[in-house]
Parts: structure tokens; sequence; C-alpha cells
């Protein structure tokens, strides 16, 4: 959520922003669902079956569930190497209760908070240098990427090869 609240920091308090950067955030909740249905369609019938049969019953921690999510979308699409300490640590410290009221059980299913965020119609506002940078193959649409870049006045788009977790996945183009 560092990219919404880039954002929203920016637009709020634009004269304490010298820059920004973006890393894999789109300007809004409904195309950030838009294409994470595109990329749950990629999936085999099974696993949408999996998937639509527990949030049929809202049992999210069921563990065909669980190895959908993790096993099939996360490691293609969140990070796609063995994940290192940090990001297991932050797995395994999540705190549920505060990630379900802001944005619902999971990237498929929101409900939270932030369901209804959308600023599209004010990047124009944002008037600081800013990178947008996202991996190809993230949970982010790339082509959001690009449109944000062209709404931004100065602005930069950078995609990499790697994952929503490019700063591991494809670390030497994420940090150049």
């Amino acid at each position: 959520w560092g990219g919404m609240l880039g954002i929203e920091y920016a637009l709020a308090h634009p004269e304490h922003v010298k820059a920004l950067i973006i890393s894999d955030m789109t300007a809004s909740i409904k195309n950030y669902e838009t294409y994470a249905n595109v990329l749950r369609a990629q999936l085999s019938e099974a696993d949408q079956a999996t998937l639509a049969k527990y949030e049929a019953t809202g049992n999210y921690e069921a563990p065909e569930y669980m190895e959908v999510m993790f096993g099939k979308i996360y490691a293609e699409h969140l990070l796609r190497m063995p994940w290192p300490e940090p990001v297991d640590r932050a797995f395994k410290k999540f705190n549920t209760k505060i990630y379900n009221v802001m944005q619902g059980p999971n990237e498929f299913v929101i409900t939270g908070n932030f369901k209804d965020w959308d600023r599209w119609n004010d990047l124009a506002k944002i008037k600081v240098p800013t990178l947008l940078i996202a991996g190809s193959l993230g949970t982010m649409n790339p082509d959001d990427i690009k449109r944000m870049g062209k709404l931004i006045p100065n602005s930069r788009v950078v995609l990499h090869a790697g994952s929503h977790l490019g700063m591991y996945d494809d670390q030497e183009k994420y940090m150049t």
C-alpha cells in the first residue's frame, strides 16, 4: 500500500515532496481488481473452482485455498523465487485483522476501506519528478502503469521482468 500512501501524500502535501517513487501500484483499486481477475482467469479451471468454492463460504484459510493462493498466484505474481527471510518473516507476522479492514480477505476479494480508492483524475496534480516502477509479471497491469506515466507530468516508467516484489526477483533492474 506504499504506492497508495505516496500518491495520497503527494496530493495532500505537495510542498513537502521533492520526488516520488510509486512501486507496483496502479491508480485505483477497481483497475487492480480487473487485472487480478485477468491473472485469476489464467489459472486452471480446477484452481479457479477451488478459489470459488472457498470464497463462497468465506473460508479463506482452507489449506486447498491457501495452496492455490501461495503455490500458484503468489509464486507467479508476488515473488517468483524462494522467499528471502524478510518476505517470509513479513508473511509469518502478517496482521490479517488490519489487512481485512483495509483490503479484505485477499487480492481477489476486496471488501475493505480501500475498495473505492481511485486517483486517476488527480494524477496530473502530482508535479514532482516521479518514478513509476513495476514488474511485467506482477500484480499490477503494466498498461495501467504506462497510463499513469502519461498522466503524471515529469514522470518516468520502468517495467522490469520480475513480479510484484521486483526488488528481489529482478533486483539489478529494480535497484538501477
